[in-house]
């Protein structure tokens, strides 16, 4: 099953994207068909808390620096992998399941890499 994109605080670069906020994003995914795979991604200083919330709404996520570079505010992010830690961290404190990159490819049918 396609995962359905929710892009969150694209307007900065496009003004036909509306500004993030949780409650969007929650009417966003209600109006979801049932049992839909979707992925939140949030720009800049929107990627935490809309990561955050796809979480706690059920959906799958998307980090890294083509979207954000800061770690916090004024402090530029190390790598891809430490902001990905960081959301892999919040999502196990709230108590869910983080899969690794062979599973995310078999549950989005994208086939292996090659050797």
């Amino acid at each position: 099953m396609p995962s359905i994109p929710i892009l969150q605080g694209m307007h900065r670069i496009n003004r036909s994207y509306m500004p993030y906020s949780p409650k969007l994003l929650l009417t966003l995914v209600e109006a979801l068909p049932p049992d839909s795979m979707f992925t939140v991604l949030g720009m800049a200083n929107d990627e935490l808390p809309a990561t955050t919330h796809a979480i706690l709404f059920g959906g799958h996520l998307r980090v890294g620096f083509e979207d954000n570079l800061y770690y916090k505010k004024g402090q530029l992010a190390e790598s891809n992998a430490q902001l990905v830690a960081r959301a892999a961290r919040i999502a196990r404190e709230l108590g869910y399941e983080v899969v690794g990159p062979a599973e995310a490819r078999r549950m989005l049918a994208i086939p292996p890499l090659a050797n």
